[in-house]
C-alpha cells in the first residue's frame, strides 16, 4: 500500500519511539543483570527472550501500521530511537533503577528481619538447653555404641568357639 508523505512522517516518528521502547525492554535486563547476577546460560536465555520479544514486537508493528511491508525508513527509525535512547537517558534511567531496588532489597531485608525477631528471640533462649540435651543424647549414644561393639566382639568368639568344636 502506498503511504502518503505525512503518512511515512508520522510512521518514522513511531518507528523512533518503537525503537526507544525497545531500548527500554532492553535496560530492564541489564538492571536485573547488575541487581541480581546470574551465570552465564541464565544471561543466554534472557538475551534470547529479549531477541525473541522484540521479533514479534518488530513484526506485529510492520504488520499492523506498515501493512506487512518492510520500508527502510522504518527500520531506520527503530535504529535511531534505540542510539537516541541510549546515547540520552540510558545511564540515568539504569543508575536510578539499581538505586530503587537495592532500596527495594534493603527495606525488604529489613522487614524480614523484623518478622523473623521473635524466631530468633525464641531461638537464643532455645539453644542453650538444646546444646546441652544433645551433649547428653551424645554421651548416652556413644556408650550404646561402645556396648554394641563388645557384644558383637564377644559373638564373633563365641561362634570361633562353637566352629572349634563342630
Amino acid at each position: 500500500m502506498i503511504l502518503s508523505m505525512p503518512a511515512q512522517a508520522w510512521l518514522f516518528v513511531a518507528t523512533v519511539v518503537v525503537g526507544g521502547a525497545v531500548g527500554v525492554f532492553y535496560d530492564f535486563f541489564r538492571v536485573l543483570r547488575r541487581t541480581a547476577p546470574h551465570g552465564k546460560w541464565a544471561v543466554q536465555l534472557e538475551d534470547l527472550f529479549f531477541w525473541l520479544a522484540v521479533t514479534v514486537l518488530v513484526f506485529y508493528y510492520m504488520l499492523h501500521r506498515n501493512y506487512g511491508e518492510i520500508r527502510f525508513f522504518a527500520l531506520l527509525g527503530m535504529g535511531l530511537g534505540v542510539t537516541l535512547y541510549f546515547v540520552t537517558v540510558s545511564r540515568i534511567i539504569i543508575w536510578v533503577s539499581v538505586a530503587v531496588v537495592e532500596y527495594i532489597k534493603k527495606v525488604v531485608a529489613a522487614v524480614f528481619r523484623i518478622i523473623l525477631l521473635p524466631l530468633r528471640l525464641l531461638l537464643a533462649f532455645a539453644a542453650p538447653p538444646a546444646k546441652k540435651a544433645g551433649q547428653f543424647v551424645h554421651k548416652r549414644l556413644r556408650g550404646i555404641r561402645r556396648y554394641g561393639r563388645m557384644k558383637a566382639r564377644k559373638t564373633v568368639r563365641n561362634w570361633a568357639v562353637i566352629r572349634k568344636k563342630v
